[in-house]
């Protein structure tokens, strides 16, 4: 006899079972998942045919219910028969989404690949039936689980299909900007990624999305520890947290939260603080059953555990965590946890605790730097690219020549950060970098002058990162191409108000507080806000779009200008006032053409960054060849040597030998490249790559059309192959 406790009065009240189980369907949107469980399984006592429509509705209705308990086992049997059972009655609707359902059950256990089947199959069914927002939805599905597994242009492709799909529809919009804005962050396109999530906390504040709004939070906060600016990350994930609470105690939202808050703590060194909060993360995570969240969290206890010294307890984190990696086939995450096992391996025999063990942690460390370095070439993750690179051809060193290695002569260079390098040999150079490190303790604002390519962004990166200012963020904005009130808002961001709801975006003085904001082409900037950027230097004021109330800021301003500011100025084209503001400490950065005792060092390091290896380009080049080089105007700069080291790689890779010549033309000298008998035009272009659409479209065909594999030897993503082939296309130019 059954238990009639179990019964649901309001099921029971209604007679027809449709009219139960809309009642259930309800019930499950208000979060009522135990009840629902109760009434289903009492309702398929007696509805026990299953060639019944209404046992497949019970069935998925159980499922669902199980699922959002975390019973996620006993939900994939339910919802596959209740798949299973609207393709036998013939209702591809229904189908579609109980498809949808598992897709998203076995994202949640941590199987990508059966995720990714549910999900192309529920995309077949909507497709067939021409119901296009839900194709929009399984687009945006389909989109998180390719970028999980590392599919980034395809998940792109997809995201961008759903935009199109859901213009009319904000909450879907929202979630769409959410996710594209996440993949473009794991590209290393952090601008564009901030401005995509950005949008998507506009629109889920507009709509009332909390989930989403902390998901919007999350990945900007996601962009400031990328670029490794660990506080104001932490702000980001604080604010999350106090929405994510509310919703769910000890879900997902706080596992994912509760695990970057840890890894922050971790990266600014205050590991003991760091250790119980991820060790929470784990428990949170492990509770929700989120397999591959819980992969992730036992990578970030690990790189705890070794600056800790517990170095055993971090190799089996990390075993640990790779074993569920590679079984869910999340291969952006196998390749994150490898490079950072092999780097924890390096660490430990460095430290000397490894009595006689020191040359099998080696080769472990060794095979772990290559299975990192073959996954990024696959994936194409450009801001890891150069760290595995590092560790690949470090480890590579210690095995020829043992772990004691001499200290190798370099050129005067540094590496301040990932993104942060500079290379000089000539005395103007080095009189220039040593003019900036003068002026890094200072708060004034620094005026960079020099021609596009001379490196005033990497200098500026310098001036930020050796001064006080370093821990805190350093922004860019470029001042060109863009009109005065788009500039005005994306610089002081903009205040609105809504039905009596205040609404804030912050510009980027906000973002940069407590930092160095870096203006690109300074002479570009309109005049109206030459009078608001004058007043943020003199009196640390500015006031948002919209706002009637003045804020303060501590921000310091590097400005750059490839135009001659002072007579700008004396043209009435800039105030006066803001330049000798921007003057009183200045440096000008002389062209390549004025240093060429910097040009061989350059193109090694731009060899040598593409081989992964020491590759000098003297032994590239024969002496015509330097002699050409060495001749040349290099208009572009260094970004035009670090084409001509591009093109110049790819040939020698492909056992074909590059000639350099110099060739006379209306505008001076010409720097012409024959590669194999294919003669590639000079390297000065307007492009800023320093390619041409000739010379982009050889290294194409010289690769069989492969343009990921043209992507890769440039050192670029596919993406921004993409881009270059549309700006480069003469039909659009």
């Amino acid at each position: 006899m059954r238990d009639e406790t179990r019964r649901s009065p309001v099921c029971l009240e209604a007679v027809d079972p449709a009219a139960r189980i809309a009642i259930l369907t309800r019930m499950l949107g208000e979060e009522k998942y135990k009840e629902v469980q109760l009434a289903a399984e009492d309702l398929l006592t007696v509805t026990t045919d299953p060639a019944d429509r209404n046992h497949a509705e019970l069935r998925l209705l159980l499922g669902a219910a199980l699922r959002w308990q975390g019973r996620l086992d006993e939900a994939v049997t339910h919802v596959e028969f209740a798949s299973s059972a609207f393709m036998v009655l013939n209702i591809p609707e229904r189908a579609a989404v109980a498809a949808n359902f598992l897709g998203w059950t076995r994202l949640s256990q941590g199987r990508l690949d059966e995720s990714r089947r549910w999900f192309e199959k529920s995309l077949d069914l909507n497709t067939a039936l021409k119901a296009r927002l839900r194709m929009a939805q399984n687009y945006q599905n389909l989109a998180i689980v390719c970028y999980k597994q590392g599919d980034f242009s395809l998940a792109i492709e997809l995201l961008e299909k759903e935009l199109g799909e859901v213009t009319a529809h904000p909450d879907m919009t929202c979630r769409a900007q959410i996710a594209l804005g996440n993949v473009l962050r794991m590209l290393g396109e952090y601008q564009t990624a901030r401005t995509s999530l950005l949008k998507a906390f506009a629109l889920a504040e507009e709509c009332g999305l909390v989930r989403e709004q902390v998901l919007a939070l999350e990945f900007l906060g996601d962009i400031l520890r990328d670029e490794g600016l660990f506080p104001e990350a932490r702000s980001y994930y604080d604010r999350a947290m106090a929405l994510a609470r509310p919703l769910a105690p000890r879900g997902d939202l706080v596992a994912e939260l509760l695990r970057r808050r840890g890894e922050c703590l971790d990266g600014e060194g205050r590991h003991e603080d760091a250790h119980p909060i991820l060790n929470e993360a784990l428990e949170v995570c492990q509770a929700v059953g989120d397999r591959f969240e819980t992969a992730v969290t036992r990578r970030c206890l690990a790189a705890n555990a070794a600056h800790l010294g517990r170095w055993k307890t971090a190799g089996q984190l990390l075993e640990d965590a790779l074993a569920d990696l590679r079984s869910m086939n999340a291969r952006l995450e196998i390749m994150v946890a490898s490079y950072r096992y092999a780097a924890v391996l390096v660490r430990r025999i460095d430290s000397g605790q490894t009595g006689s063990g020191s040359g099998t942690l080696l080769e472990k460390a060794w095979h772990q730097a290559l299975a990192a370095q073959q996954l990024n070439q696959e994936l194409e993750i450009p801001h890891l690219r150069d760290e595995i690179t590092e560790l690949v051809a470090g480890l590579a060193r210690r095995r020829l020549l043992g772990r004691n290695l001499p200290v190798r002569p370099t050129v005067f260079s540094t590496r301040r950060s990932p993104a942060s390098r500079i290379v000089a040999v000539s005395p103007l150079m080095q009189q220039t970098i040593r003019r900036c490190d003068g002026f890094a303790r200072y708060d004034n604002p620094v005026l960079m002058c020099g021609e596009r390519g001379t490196g005033k962004y990497l200098l500026a990166r310098r001036i930020h990162e050796n001064g006080p200012r370093g821990a805190m963020p350093f922004i860019s904005l470029g001042c060109q191409a863009a009109a005065a009130d788009d500039l005005a808002r994306e610089l002081f961001g903009q205040t609105s108000s809504d039905k009596g709801r205040i609404k804030s975006l912050p510009g980027l003085v906000s973002q940069a507080e407590g930092g160095t904001l870096f203006l690109r082409d300074i002479e570009a900037l309109p005049p109206r806000l030459q009078g608001k950027l004058l007043r943020l230097i003199q009196e640390k004021i500015y006031r948002p779009v919209g706002d009637s109330r003045e804020r303060l800021a501590d921000v310091r301003i590097i400005a750059a200008t490839t135009a001659d500011l002072a007579a700008t100025a004396d043209a009435g084209g800039f105030q006066p006032n803001l330049y000798f503001r921007l003057k009183i400490m200045s440096v000008e950065v002389a062209p390549l053409r004025n240093r060429p005792e910097d040009l061989i060092p350059l193109l090694d390091h731009f060899l040598s960054r593409l081989e992964g290896a020491p590759l000098e380009a003297r032994s590239v080049f024969d002496y015509r060849d330097l002699e050409a080089l060495t001749g040349h105007r290099w208009a572009g700069n260094a970004a035009e040597a670090e084409a001509v080291a591009q093109r110049t790689w790819l040939a020698r890779n492909q056992g074909r030998i590059i000639c350099a010549r110099l060739k006379g033309g209306p505008q001076g000298d010409r720097l012409d490249l024959s590669d194999g008998g294919i003669a590639v035009e000079g390297v000065l272009a307007t492009h800023p790559s320093g390619m041409t659409w000739a010379s982009l479209n050889a290294l194409i065909d010289r690769s069989g059309g492969n343009k990921a594999k043209v992507a890769r030897n440039l050192g670029i993503s596919r993406i921004t192959l993409y881009r270059w082939l549309k700006q480069l296309d003469p039909k659009i130019a």
